[in-house]
Protein backbone atom coordinates (compact mmCIF):
# COMPACT_ATOMS: atom_id res chain seq x y z
CA UNK A 1 0.00 0.00 0.00
CA UNK A 2 2.72 2.40 0.65
CA UNK A 3 4.29 1.57 -2.79
CA UNK A 4 1.41 2.68 -4.48
CA UNK A 5 1.15 5.97 -2.45
CA UNK A 6 5.01 6.60 -3.26
CA UNK A 7 4.18 6.06 -6.86
CA UNK A 8 0.96 8.34 -6.59
CA UNK A 9 2.84 10.83 -4.79
CA UNK A 10 5.83 10.85 -7.31
CA UNK A 11 2.90 10.90 -10.43
CA UNK A 12 1.42 13.98 -8.79
CA UNK A 13 5.34 15.89 -8.30
CA UNK A 14 6.42 14.99 -12.18
CA UNK A 15 3.02 16.13 -13.34
CA UNK A 16 3.25 19.26 -11.22
CA UNK A 17 6.74 19.90 -12.80
CA UNK A 18 5.38 19.02 -16.07
CA UNK A 19 2.96 22.38 -15.89
CA UNK A 20 4.92 24.43 -14.36
CA UNK A 21 7.44 23.96 -17.14
CA UNK A 22 4.75 24.51 -19.74
CA UNK A 23 3.68 27.83 -17.86
CA UNK A 24 6.96 29.14 -18.20
CA UNK A 25 7.59 28.21 -21.56
CA UNK A 26 4.04 29.45 -22.81
CA UNK A 27 4.40 32.88 -20.77
CA UNK A 28 7.61 33.14 -22.48
CA UNK A 29 6.27 33.61 -25.77
CA UNK A 30 3.43 35.91 -24.82
CA UNK A 31 3.81 38.79 -27.07
CA UNK A 32 4.51 41.88 -25.17
CA UNK A 33 2.56 44.58 -24.55
CA UNK A 34 4.35 48.12 -24.33
CA UNK A 35 3.16 50.79 -22.98
CA UNK A 36 3.55 54.09 -25.11
CA UNK A 37 3.01 57.38 -24.37
CA UNK A 38 4.02 59.28 -27.66
CA UNK A 39 0.59 60.47 -27.50
CA UNK A 40 0.83 62.45 -24.22
CA UNK A 41 1.55 66.15 -24.04
CA UNK A 42 2.37 68.25 -20.91
CA UNK A 43 1.30 71.69 -20.71
CA UNK A 44 3.28 74.61 -18.69
CA UNK A 45 0.44 74.79 -16.84
CA UNK A 46 1.66 71.47 -14.67
CA UNK A 47 -1.30 69.81 -17.02
CA UNK A 48 -0.75 66.46 -19.05
CA UNK A 49 -3.40 64.99 -21.29
CA UNK A 50 -3.35 61.68 -22.70
CA UNK A 51 -6.10 59.97 -25.34
CA UNK A 52 -6.59 56.53 -25.62
CA UNK A 53 -9.44 54.07 -27.62
CA UNK A 54 -12.90 53.65 -25.35
CA UNK A 55 -14.25 50.71 -27.42
CA UNK A 56 -17.11 51.84 -28.46
CA UNK A 57 -17.66 53.20 -31.96
CA UNK A 58 -16.42 52.30 -35.40
CA UNK A 59 -13.76 50.13 -35.44
CA UNK A 60 -11.82 52.41 -38.31
CA UNK A 61 -12.55 55.55 -35.96
CA UNK A 62 -12.76 54.51 -32.01
CA UNK A 63 -14.46 56.72 -29.85
CA UNK A 64 -11.70 58.26 -27.73
CA UNK A 65 -11.23 59.33 -24.17
CA UNK A 66 -9.43 62.37 -22.63
CA UNK A 67 -7.09 61.57 -19.36
CA UNK A 68 -6.24 64.90 -17.72
CA UNK A 69 -3.64 65.10 -14.87
CA UNK A 70 -3.77 68.48 -12.93
CA UNK A 71 0.22 68.01 -11.83
CA UNK A 72 0.31 70.65 -8.98
CA UNK A 73 -3.33 69.22 -7.25
CA UNK A 74 -2.51 66.01 -8.20
CA UNK A 75 -5.72 64.84 -9.66
CA UNK A 76 -6.58 62.59 -12.32
CA UNK A 77 -9.87 63.64 -14.88
CA UNK A 78 -11.18 61.52 -17.26
CA UNK A 79 -13.36 63.21 -20.40
CA UNK A 80 -15.31 61.79 -22.72
CA UNK A 81 -17.69 62.24 -26.07
CA UNK A 82 -20.92 60.28 -24.82
CA UNK A 83 -22.68 61.36 -28.19
CA UNK A 84 -20.39 61.93 -31.30
CA UNK A 85 -23.31 64.05 -33.01
CA UNK A 86 -23.50 66.33 -30.16
CA UNK A 87 -19.70 66.41 -30.26
CA UNK A 88 -19.60 67.98 -26.28
CA UNK A 89 -17.20 66.55 -24.05
CA UNK A 90 -18.51 65.75 -20.71
CA UNK A 91 -16.33 65.39 -17.37
CA UNK A 92 -17.17 61.27 -16.83
CA UNK A 93 -14.94 61.34 -13.71
CA UNK A 94 -12.39 62.41 -11.22
CA UNK A 95 -9.43 60.85 -8.20
CA UNK A 96 -6.92 61.80 -5.82
CA UNK A 97 -3.91 60.53 -7.66
CA UNK A 98 -2.02 59.72 -4.02
CA UNK A 99 -5.41 57.91 -2.74
CA UNK A 100 -5.53 56.03 -6.48
CA UNK A 101 -2.03 54.75 -6.05
CA UNK A 102 -2.49 54.05 -2.13
CA UNK A 103 -5.70 51.95 -3.32
CA UNK A 104 -3.49 50.12 -6.21
CA UNK A 105 -0.88 48.88 -3.41
CA UNK A 106 -3.84 47.05 -1.47
CA UNK A 107 -4.05 50.33 1.39
CA UNK A 108 -7.44 51.36 0.77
Amino acid sequence: MQSLTRNSAAALWASAFIVAALILVTAGRMPENPAYAGMATTGSGGFSMVTAPSGFGPSDKPYEILYVVDNSAQTLYVYAVENATDRRILLRGGANLPTLFRAARGGG
